[in-house]
């Protein structure tokens, strides 16, 4: 008899052994259970928040977004041509300013030399004091169009 009662011991710690297994295993497809609801969840409040965006943005009418964007196009291509216009309209001042310029240089030149026809000083700084002029407009001239010069607004 004492082999059936070992027997009945051993099959049962046995028994004990398979149902703390299968107690583990079901602890963990409990947690795996869990993770998995909680990820279902949170897709399904992601889903929800973009099916509002969509709504929200259906509400919208297409053609006021294209009537914005028409908008946009004209105030763009208007900026487009006043830009040109007011390009046109430096250069225009500037080659008369520079012809300006130099009529009253050679004026003041053949004036200085009818009155001091006698001193090649005055006649070397008045040639140094154009030439400096000249290169002063002409590195003016290329910072304005070159952009250093101002800033658009």
């Amino acid at each position: 008899m004492s082999c059936t009662i070992e027997k009945a011991l051993a099959d049962a710690k046995a028994l004990v052994e398979r149902l703390r297994d299968h107690d583990d295993a079901a602890e963990s497809l409990i947690e795996q259970t869990t993770a998995l609801n909680k990820r279902v969840e949170a897709m399904k409040q992601y889903q929800e928040e973009i099916q509002e965006l969509n709504e929200v943005a259906r509400h919208r009418p297409r053609s006021t977004l294209v009537m914005g964007i028409q908008q946009e196009n004209r105030q763009i291509r208007e900026l487009q041509q006043e830009n040109k216009e007011l390009r046109t309209s430096l250069e225009e001042h500037q080659s008369a300013l520079e012809l300006i310029m130099s009529k009253y240089r050679e004026q003041m030149f053949r004036l200085l030399m009818a009155s001091k026809k006698d001193d090649p000083g005055i006649i070397m700084k008045l040639k140094e004091q154009h030439s400096k002029d000249s290169c002063v407009y002409f590195l003016w001239y290329v910072s304005v169009f070159t952009g250093n010069c101002y800033e658009d607004k």
